[in-house]
């Protein structure tokens, strides 16, 4: 049983219609302490087409209390002051939920507790600062499948743990790839500019710009950096489902 399926639209705390003719809205889950934050968040995010359903509490649902609901939620987003909370509600929501996108919301985004949300399969991670402005688009761009993640947060990211994944063949036994887009594909995963990659090939930089191009048709994704993020979560498959394995996560990437 779903055990998102237990939140309820109640009140102000709801800008969606109920007898809304737009069939097609997507359900979203927004957990968020702050009756302020709620209304906000929630009228921005059903402008965007979302109907959003509002726990102030940092909990799943009993599923043995969830009442079924024929639309299950295609979103979470997770308002949290306290990053090691976060960490905390997404490996359990991983567990129970693991295909479910999530989009995370902090402070401010520094520190090993963003590294450790992305590796549990984070899609979604913003700044406080920049919520109003960017909640909307970021929830529309998560929930299609996409990622929201600032650039320079993924680079770093992607620097602490290239020691651990160098190489690795995690993207190649789905799609067929030649010799020279694996070549592509591996500088590309090293965070390099399309100019760099040229230079270490010896090859024109439009050339490198083409075999970019058919890696991410190949795979299906619009952007570099969505490919970056497809990678590393498969090459670090599901290590929410071992405390100790997070835990010399977090250690090494300090």
């Amino acid at each position: 049983m779903d055990p998102l399926n237990g939140y309820r639209k109640t009140g102000s705390r709801t800008t969606g219609d109920r007898s809304s003719p737009h069939r097609s809205r997507r359900k979203l889950i927004l957990f968020c302490r702050h009756p302020v934050a709620q209304e906000r968040f929630a009228r921005l995010l059903s402008k965007a087409g979302f109907d959003v359903a509002v726990s102030p509490e940092l909990r799943l649902q009993n599923p043995d209390n969830a009442t079924h609901e024929a639309t299950p939620a295609t979103l979470v987003i997770l308002d949290c002051s306290d990053p090691e909370a976060a960490v905390e509600f997404v490996r359990i929501l991983r567990i129970k939920q693991p295909s479910l996108p999530v989009l995370v919301l902090l402070p401010k985004l520094e520190g090993p507790h963003t590294y450790s949300l992305l590796r549990l399969g984070v899609k979604g991670l913003w700044a406080y600062s920049q919520a109003p402005r960017e909640l909307a688009r970021a929830a529309c761009q998560v929930a299609g499948g996409g990622y929201w993640v600032p650039r320079e947060l993924l680079a770093s990211f992607i620097e602490s743990i290239l020691p651990e994944l160098y190489g690795s063949k995690s993207l190649t036994p789905e799609v067929e790839i030649s010799r020279r887009e694996r070549e592509v594909l591996d500088l590309l995963l090293e965070n390099l500019s399309n100019k760099e990659i040229a230079a270490k090939l010896f090859v024109a930089e439009r050339t490198v710009k083409f075999h970019v191009s058919n890696l991410l048709s190949k795979f299906g994704v619009h952007r570099r950096a969505d490919l970056i993020v497809m990678w590393m979560r498969r090459a670090t498959a599901f290590p929410w489902q071992s405390r100790e394995r997070e835990q010399n996560v977090s250690t090494r990437v300090n």
